[in-house]
């Protein structure tokens, strides 16, 4: 038998808040529409027993700190182990102060009431959970993303090259397609929510205004088909290097983009949900697991040649931003180890491993073609760890903005390596459980 329920929490903060996210401050003059922390608890009687639970927050990141405030309250009051507790950013670049750089300050106070307000929302899934049955499908959405990262005619190497810019070679990479949806209905067949797993960045929209993004406007468009009640609970694939930029030109950014892009990811999310057929009774368990690892630091001609810079002085604000973010690094973290934590979840045929930071597609890839389940979830931006880019060891060498040291950026060239290896082990206990029975 099967339980689940499914809740959302209003966390939209105070206008004249921090807005993080980019190369300078932005203070939040407006709401486009509101910021949410959302949770799925599925329990059930196959495998270990017990329950396992997704949380998701509109934001552009959930410290550490923060995520072990989510799972204490959460374990407490329902007994969740925290290694079935999943907390996660949909990583909005319009959302609340939960991260400092870039001339951002992180609100602690606004980052606890996040928090809190996220455990409320799994503690309340968890009260009024009910008979269920669930189950999984996967669509495509190939016209909305793209790599964002770029060989050159020149020779040279570029994030964000700019549409129709004629020195454009081509992609470094792929991007990944799949859209993978997890149907929740209670035993009478109405809808309970859905869960949506797909990669792009949730940068669409800029500006002053707290917004979520197209997850946002997805769940709007789930909710007008299904019921208001309905829960739509968003995972961030891999998307590192994947935006929702067409250099081509021929997809060009519209006024509201998010909203067209959330319209489309919701018609193949329901379309894909109309097919699959749920199950009262699914497999359920989790694993976690942790490294350490030691974090990149700037060379002394790195520093120097920062300190220069702000000497001498630039009319390139960014250029100005990673000067002031090394010397950060020097002067106050010149030397910092921290604790990498992966989770691995299975629901029945599902499997969800959490990463940390934000993965390349390329490890995304790789996870789901040595998942061995028939269906995997790459959540990212999972467990708190810090928030920085896990690049490819071809990145580094090929060069670009997301291998750029800075205050929070600076995971070594093999942390993705060890964490598709960790994950890839933690599966496989997943799959020998299921098969112990």
């Amino acid at each position: 038998m099967l339980r689940c329920g499914m809740c959302e929490v209003d966390i939209t903060p105070a206008l004249g808040s921090e807005i993080p996210g980019y190369f300078g401050p932005r203070i939040a003059s407006g709401i486009k529409d509101p910021l949410y922390a959302k949770a799925l608890v599925v329990e059930s009687d196959s495998g270990p027993g017990g329950a396992v639970a997704l949380i998701a927050l509109d934001a552009l990141s959930v410290p550490r700190d923060a995520v072990q405030t989510v799972r204490e309250r959460v374990s407490r009051e329902t007994g969740i182990d925290p290694a079935g507790i999943f907390v996660s950013a949909t990583h909005t670049h319009t959302g609340g102060p939960v991260s400092s750089g870039f001339g951002c300050t992180e609100s602690p106070a606004y980052t606890q009431w996040a928090a809190d307000k996220a455990a409320d929302a799994a503690i309340m899934a968890y009260r009024t959970r009910r008979e269920a049955r669930i189950g999984f499908g996967r669509g495509e959405e190939a016209d909305i993303a793209f790599n964002r990262r770029f060989f050159m005619k020149d020779g040279s190497f570029r994030t964000n090259p700019g549409v129709g810019n004629p020195l454009i070679d081509r992609p470094a990479g792929p991007i990944d397609p799949e859209v993978l949806v997890m149907r929740i209905d209670g035993v009478d067949g109405r809808p309970i929510g859905v869960v949506t797993n797909y990669a792009c960045h949730t940068d669409t929209v800029g500006g002053s205004e707290f917004c979520a993004d197209f997850p946002g406007e997805l769940s709007r468009f789930a909710k007008h088909a299904l019921g208001e009640r309905t829960v739509s609970l968003f995972l961030l694939g891999a998307c590192a290097d994947i935006n929702h930029i067409d250099v081509s030109g021929r997809i060009m950014k519209r006024p509201d983009h998010y909203r067209w892009m959330g319209r489309i990811l919701g018609a193949e999310v329901l379309k894909v949900r109309e097919k699959i057929v749920p199950v009262d009774e699914a497999f359920v368990a989790a694993q976690s697991g942790e490294f350490a690892v030691r974090l990149r630091s700037p060379a002394a001609e790195e520093t120097e040649a920062a300190a220069r810079l702000l000497a001498v002085g630039t009319d390139d604000f960014r250029e100005a931003a990673y000067a002031r973010e090394i010397l950060n690094i020097a002067e106050q973290l010149p030397e910092a180890t921290v604790p990498v934590e992966v989770q691995a979840m299975r629901i029945g045929e599902l499997a969800v491993v959490g990463y940390p930071g934000e993965m390349f597609v390329e490890f995304g890839l790789r996870t789901k073609r040595e998942s061995g389940f028939p269906f995997t979830m790459i959540d990212t931006l999972c467990n708190g760890t810090i928030r920085a880019y896990v690049c490819t060891r071809e990145a580094f060498r090929q060069g670009g903005y997301e291998v750029r040291m800075t205050f929070r950026n600076r995971f070594p060239e093999e942390t993705g390596d060890k964490m598709t290896e960790l994950a890839a082990r933690l599966l496989h206990r997943l799959r020998g459980a299921d098969e112990a029975r």
